[in-house]
């Protein structure tokens, strides 16, 4: 696996074609003004670019659950895309769009075995993705626990994480929730990046990609380390073993102040000395979560818009397909649950 250099600007080129036709804010408009998921279900369906994952759907019959994998299909689809484009050129950036739907598969049915229900696993990947995907899907998706899951995730670097955890007598799935396993989950796919990164790219190039890895990295480590303080009021010991801090563009001292904070009004003043804290303070917010999404939604449309670096607008590209589809949910669930407009739309962020 490799991150090309990208010698030309064609990729920087497709990625903003995409992002051109993202939604718009009269599309927001209109989608907060449905009244029910059929209905949100048919203006998608008509009215914007996710029409295409669409076209075989009954949007009268169709179910909230079946939208949303639907929908999270449809933005594979994207790295899809991307990645043949990648392909064509002879170029193998590709790999990186792999690790991330293996880890999705593998994330979704560690939720699915913890909560012990049934919850539906996105499946079909992208024909790129079987082709050169280490995992058997069909294995990974009948795994009922975590050795199971183990098991299925055997000879690969995966399966070693999830192996680890099997064997550990203090550790237990049901007890000790998800948050450990995804940290180290998350640890393994940003040294794959920076590994890669630091090995295909050079200079400047090499310092904005290293930029976006260690921040999308950082901040959610921040909400996780701010739920955990605010709701279990959890000393530095667990909190440690449950965020990924080892890609990180803060100090250790930082670092450990964040760790130590007593309480949710301590880790807030600690945060408000860092340069993430700094950036929060110039958006508006109700919780720390949705700032720091604003936060990191100014950032990479900011270095999208602006960058000449591709591997950088790609990146930045990815995160605002992704926030996208994370406000088109937020509408949907939502709208399934009664919310009306004004509350859906404290959701969403980007929407302007």
């Amino acid at each position: 696996m490799a991150i090309p250099s990208f010698g030309s600007n064609a990729v920087l080129a497709k990625c903003r074609a995409m992002y051109g036709k993202s939604l718009t804010a009269r599309n927001y408009t209109e989608l907060l003004a449905c009244h029910t998921v059929p209905e949100v279900a048919a203006y998608l369906k008509t009215k914007t670019h996710y029409a295409s994952c669409l076209s075989g759907v009954t949007p009268q019959v169709i179910h909230r659950e079946q939208l949303e994998i639907l929908l999270k299909r449809y933005l594979f689809g994207q790295y899809a895309a991307l990645s043949r484009y990648e392909i064509s050129l002879g170029q193998d950036f590709y790999s990186y769009f792999v690790v991330k739907s293996e880890l999705e598969m593998v994330l979704a049915q560690l939720h699915k075995i913890n909560a012990q229900e049934h919850i539906p696993v996105m499946g079909a990947e992208p024909d790129f993705v079987k082709k050169f995907s280490q995992l058997n899907e069909s294995k990974i998706s009948s795994a009922n626990n975590l050795m199971q899951l183990a098991h299925a995730l055997d000879g690969t670097p995966y399966g070693k994480i999830i192996h680890s955890f099997v064997e550990k007598t203090t550790f237990d799935l049901q007890r000790d929730g998800t948050l450990e396993i995804e940290a180290a989950l998350m640890d393994y796919e940003y040294s794959v990046m920076e590994e890669l990164s630091q090995k295909h790219l050079k200079g400047k190039q090499l310092q904005e990609v290293l930029e976006i890895l260690k921040r999308q990295s950082d901040v959610q480590a921040i909400i996780n380390m701010f739920r955990m303080k605010k709701m279990l009021q959890s000393p530095s010991m667990y909190v440690r073993r449950r965020v990924s801090m080892q890609h990180t563009q803060l100090s250790s001292q930082k670092i450990n102040q964040l760790l130590d904070a007593e309480n949710e009004e301590d880790f807030v003043r600690v945060l408000k000395t860092t340069s993430y804290g700094k950036e929060l303070a110039k958006v508006a917010y109700d919780y720390i979560e949705e700032g720091m999404q604003k936060v990191q939604y100014h950032f990479h449309l900011k270095k999208f818009r602006f960058s000449t670096n591709p591997s950088a607008v790609m990146l930045c590209y990815l995160f605002l397909a992704e926030n996208e589809l994370t406000n088109v949910t937020h509408i949907i669930e939502g709208i399934r649950y009664g919310m009306s407009p004004e509350e859906i739309e404290r959701l969403l962020v980007g929407i302007q």
